[in-house]
């Protein structure tokens, strides 16, 4: 069994990032298994290490339940990778109201990512990464790092699910744009749904915040219109994923969320598409397009 655990979070409930430690998933418990790092190193030498980032707002234990169970639908479908589900204090006891100034758990989680990474990850592996939400900051900024440091694995597939940044980010320079990691991955592919209510109401407010605060650029969710990129370098790494609309009316949770009437797969089937991007299908299809 190739499933790991990365928690970063000093807390089950907000709190600040940490160097991390590993475990091993049993069930519904965990094996603490940091006395094995050199086991990790191994297993990854010249293979593809999938890291999994929740979204914003999941405490410790939401977030285990969604990664783990996520990892498991993964397996399910026939993937058989390394898998690395990452947890990040991208929450607090005033829930919503801590949107705002969670970017800033956002980088550090990153910065603790990336370190993790080049520590014990081996140099002839391969990162791809899967990343809901805000997630998607942690997973761009630590590819962003992994890039501009040119220190160990390289970038492969990068799989955005709903993402709370802006949608002109993977194109640009500058602060919290990623330009390079998208020019180094592989491939890119942004999952989007104009019915996401979450990146419609809440996240043009939080990132005005984000912007009086922080001197952060504010823009339009990716997460809700897709990638709004024309330079043609930048293009072509990203797959062509047209976003979701009725009636299949995906919202910010269904990515990870299981579908109660179909218990092995996520509501929007997320999980379906993400096998086939990583295997590198020929365009691959996201359920929730079918009309």
């Amino acid at each position: 069994m190739t499933n790991y655990i990365l928690n970063l979070r000093e807390r089950d409930v907000g709190g600040s990032v940490t160097s991390g430690s590993l475990w091993r998933p049993v069930g519904d418990t965990d094996e603490q298994w940091g006395d094995h790092l050199a086991d990790i190193t191994v297993a990854t030498r010249g293979n593809r290490v999938l890291v999994l980032l929740h979204g914003y707002n999941n405490d410790y234990k939401v977030g285990r339940l969604r990664l783990t169970r996520y990892m498991n639908m993964l397996a399910g479908g026939g993937y058989t990778g390394v898998m690395l589900a990452t947890l990040w204090p991208g929450d607090g006891w005033a829930k919503a109201l801590t949107y705002p100034f969670e970017g800033r758990d956002a980088d550090d989680t990153a910065d603790s990512l990336f370190k993790w990474l080049i520590t014990n990850v081996d140099a002839t592996a391969r990162i791809s990464f899967v990343a809901h939400s805000l997630g998607s900051r942690v997973a761009m900024n630590t590819a962003q790092q992994l890039v501009r440091q040119q220190r160990g694995p390289a970038l492969d597939r990068i799989c955005l699910m709903a993402p709370a940044i802006d949608n002109d980010c993977l194109g640009r320079v500058g602060k919290t744009c990623y330009k390079d990691a998208t020019l180094a991955a592989d491939r890119i592919a942004v999952l989007a749904s104009e019915e996401d209510l979450v990146l419609r109401f809440a996240y043009p407010l939080g990132d005005l915040t984000q912007t009086i605060f922080y001197g952060e650029r504010w823009g339009r969710a990716l997460g809700r219109t897709g990638p709004a990129e024309r330079e043609p370098t930048i293009v072509t790494r990203i797959e062509p994923v047209p976003k979701s609309s009725p009636p299949r009316d995906i919202d910010h949770g269904d990515y990870l969320d299981v579908d109660v009437d179909h218990p092995g797969q996520t509501i929007a089937e997320s999980e379906k598409f993400l096998i086939a991007f990583l295997e590198k299908v020929e365009k691959p299809v996201w359920p929730a397009q079918r009309r």
